[in-house]
């Protein structure tokens, strides 16, 4: 391999499985045209998404690697590879549409769809290579679009799918995936990478370094959550409102501009579940209400209704 990609590679923390099938990757593919990345949340699938992209994209690897310098991988690298087709769920319902896949309205300006993308050779890439994000937010359209694909797929096409949720991808394209685990990295291992997070940032980050740099970089936002998750099991049933503003304050805090207040609702919601779920004290029904709240913010349900209905259940005694 290529000192850049082992560079990249080394730079993940766990993940010694999963990088040790890219190392074989990188010296044969053995003519695998399509991987399923699947793990937990922030286990570092979307770095090793990347890394396999390049090493398929590239046209002069070193040693079975990608070299970093071919102008594949610098085209990839700039982010206008023409090569390589994106595809992650869209909307604020977060689904994969069939359109994403197939052409279902020529006459409709959408953004080239996989079968189309295929359909042509690399411009100047070894392969053409698509990367199908959070791969479970297909509906059954995209899904069964897909297939075609997998079945017969073109010599030059390969196809890397992520997932934090494989018992929702249909049975019939986990087959035809080679499918690889990410798992997450030991306690010794993250307390390596991270020696200054708490027990508390590691349980809202569920072990995973990608989701533990997050905490810790909004260190103060996540500490105001803890706050107030170790407070909500006093408040009383008079209070569901008082707790419903007070959460929406803290929300305003996890907003940034490109995501939104759903996203930042999302990831609230996210972590106050998690909190609850691992709190011996905390009523067992709470962790699914919250879930339940989360499902539909993300279903574009209302902000504002959805949370105080949720504060109100929660509280009720």
């Amino acid at each position: 391999m290529s000192s850049s990609t082992v560079s990249k590679l080394d730079e993940l923390i766990g993940l010694s499985t999963a990088k040790n099938f890219v190392r074989r990757l990188a010296k044969d593919d053995h003519g695998i045209h399509a991987i399923l990345l699947y793990g937990a949340k922030g286990s570092g699938k979307a770095e090793l998404c990347r890394i396999i992209t390049q090493l398929w994209l590239c046209n002069t690897p070193g040693d079975g690697g990608a070299d970093g310098t071919c102008r594949a991988c610098m085209a990839f690298g700039r982010g206008n590879s023409p090569d390589f087709l994106p595809i992650e769920p869209q909307g604020p319902s977060r689904i994969i549409r069939n359109e994403a896949i197939t052409n279902t309205n020529p006459d409709k300006d959408d953004p080239t769809p996989l079968l189309t993308f295929f359909r042509t050779p690399p411009m100047f890439s070894r392969h053409k290579v698509t990367v199908i994000l959070d791969a479970h937010r297909m509906n059954n359209s995209s899904s069964n679009a897909l297939l075609k694909t997998l079945e017969e797929p073109h010599p030059h096409a390969k196809l890397v799918l992520t997932t934090d949720s494989v018992g929702s991808i249909l049975p019939t394209i986990l087959s035809r995936c080679l499918a690889v685990a990410c798992e997450a990295p030991s306690g010794t291992e993250l307390a390596s990478a991270f020696p200054d997070a708490t027990p508390d940032e590691i349980r809202f980050a569920e072990g995973t370094p990608g989701r533990l740099r997050t905490v810790v970089e909004r260190r103060e936002l996540y500490r105001n959550l803890l706050q107030f998750a170790q407070q909500l099991p006093h408040r009383s049933p008079g209070e569901a409102l008082i707790a419903s503003e007070a959460f929406q304050g803290i929300v305003e805090g996890f907003q940034i501009k490109e995501s939104g207040v759903r996203a930042a609702n999302a990831e609230a919601l996210d972590a106050l579940a998690i909190y609850f779920a691992r709190e011996p004290s905390c009523p067992p029904t709470w962790p699914q209400q919250i879930i339940e709240a989360h499902r539909r913010i993300v279903g574009n349900g209302g902000s504002a209704i959805v949370l105080d209905a949720l504060f109100c259940g929660l509280l009720a005694r």
